[in-house]
């Protein structure tokens, strides 16, 4: 597995890239800055919302493994699984909210730490 960051050449909102699954993990809450990154055919974007750390990770052709989500926690956040939070059923979580998908999604999944203000 390899982690890529993806450049972003223009100033873009969030919203752009994922504009329903940015409102439902994040509502009105505001984004200190966020990078998208791949691996493999999984999207991942990090994002630092002041009080906590949001890691969504999205595939549209397989489920995510937990391999996967290991590694990404120990990439990205420098840490293990037992002290983040992990939501597996967000897709689900979505649908039933209302939420459509303008491309197809088989798996999402949110990753959150929380960080100490200071």
């Amino acid at each position: 597995m390899k982690l890529i960051e993806t450049p972003i050449n223009r100033n873009l909102d969030l919203e752009y890239f994922y504009p329903n699954i940015t409102k439902f993990v994040f509502g009105t809450k505001a984004i200190k800055f966020f990078k998208l990154y791949a691996l493999d055919r999984t999207q991942i974007v990090y994002a630092d919302a002041f009080d906590k750390i949001d890691i969504i990770m999205i595939n549209t052709k397989k489920k995510i493994t937990k391999k996967e989500i290991d590694y990404v926690i120990k990439k990205l956040l420098n840490t293990t699984r037992e002290e983040v939070t992990v939501h597996i059923g967000v897709k689900n979580d979505m649908q039933q909210k209302g939420y459509s998908f303008s491309a197809p999604r088989k798996d999402i999944i949110v990753i959150q730490k929380n960080v100490d203000p200071s």
